[in-house]
């Protein structure tokens, strides 16, 4: 039930016929097989062998603080400052697939926990965390989406309330609607993907069984996507927009798709580079055979050609380091990717709680130099975690 698992069911629903590694075959048998029933631990159990362990529980390193505990403070109506990250922890409980899901949706502690970036949390109520609808047949192993825009100003989400997807402003507090509903039924079914912008002005949305589209968010004005591709980057301008299908990227310009020339099927990308010119991602050799061998290589599009324009080995990599999500630029040639941030699993007692979270790094694009630069962590048996820019 993490962020991980969301983007590898979306590769899952994405991918042909041909070979797909054991992750992949996992997830998918999760979404076919709904009668089929299993622990947290069996589905993350593939999972754990591809990240850190032993990670401390810490905040990030940007003012997040330690984000275990209670919170009990709702959301404000404005004035709240950039948000450093979001998380919920399913209460701290063990999750049983559709089985206590029910119990637990609608409770305070299950709803999504916004974490500022001077160290103030608030509860955010209207964001569905968990789909308390879910049964022991029909259930899958996703949250309900809350995506934070770059700069952190704006958050965006499902809201329960009004079946519709929202962006809110942290400071003045209003909050736009997308035009069309999208049921609780549909979430539940097929789920949902957002992306929102750097700035937070528009959003990409995609699943909840409906054509994937972008909102220009203060208007209203919606531009569907042609059939079959799902939005992976919003850009601020709105355009263009980076789609993609069948693991191949698309730039979506004036309503129309051009395919991108790459040499790799695409597993994650990140937000356009500074300038607008280049794209970063990994591709699905990341993870070999018995996911145990890495092939760590980034590479770069340089978008006015369409074309591949570089492609990296990240030498100076920590050990069992595999960055499965890329976000936003921290200049134009250092890119920042995740990888999460996992304890130790099994056993009883407290310090048998693993520890979840994330753990992001910068990566030189030219030298494949690797620093790390934040870590954010809660200890919990499940949840989910929305860092600004993934």
């Amino acid at each position: 039930m993490t962020r991980f698992s969301d983007e590898l069911r979306l590769i899952a629903d994405q991918a042909s016929d041909g070979p797909a590694d054991l992750a992949e075959k996992a997830l998918r048998g999760n979404r076919r097989q709904r009668k089929r029933t299993f622990t947290l631990a069996s589905v993350t159990a593939a999972l754990l062998a591809l990240t850190l362990t032993g990670a401390v529980v810490m905040g990030g390193s940007q003012g997040g603080g330690t984000i275990s505990g209670k919170v009990t403070d709702v959301l404000p109506a404005s004035g709240v400052g950039a948000a450093s990250h979001a998380y919920h922890n399913f209460c701290g409980r063990q999750w049983n697939p559709g089985r206590n899901t029910a119990a637990l949706g609608d409770r305070t502690c299950a709803q999504w926990r916004l974490v500022t970036r001077t160290g103030q949390s608030f509860r955010v109520p209207e964001a569905v965390s968990v789909y308390s609808e879910q049964s022991a047949e029909n259930y899958m192993n996703t949250s309900g989406p809350l995506e934070i825009s770059s700069d952190g100003r704006r958050i965006a989400y499902y809201s329960g309330k009004d079946q519709r997807f929202a962006v809110r402003d942290l400071s003045s507090g209003r909050i736009w609607l997308s035009p069309q509903t999208v049921t609780r039924a549909a979430m539940v079914k097929s789920g949902g993907l957002l992306q929102i912008s750097p700035d937070g002005r528009f959003l990409g949305m995609s699943g909840a069984g409906r054509p994937s589209a972008v909102l220009e968010v203060e208007t209203g004005k919606m531009t569907e996507v042609p059939q079959g591709w799902q939005v992976r980057r919003v850009p601020n301008g709105g355009a263009p927009v980076v789609v993609m299908k069948d693991r191949q990227l698309g730039l979506l310009t004036d309503g129309q798709v051009k395919a991108l020339t790459t040499d790799a099927n695409v597993l994650n990308v990140s937000e356009l580079s500074p300038d607008g010119h280049t794209l970063a991602y990994m591709d699905s050799g990341t993870v070999r055979s018995g996911m145990g061998k890495l092939n760590l290589t980034l590479h770069t599009i340089y978008l006015p050609s369409g074309k591949t324009s570089g492609k990296i080995e990240l030498r100076e990599a920590p050990k069992r380091f595999l960055p499965m999500r890329i976000g936003g630029w921290l200049s134009p040639t250092e890119v920042i990717v995740a990888d999460q941030a996992r304890g130790a699993w099994g056993g009883s007692g407290p310090e048998s709680v693993p520890t979840l979270g994330d753990i992001t790094y910068g990566v030189d694009v030219i030298s494949g130099r690797v620093r790390m630069l934040a870590k954010y962590t809660y200890r919990a048996w499940a949840g989910d975690m929305s860092i600004p820019g993934f």
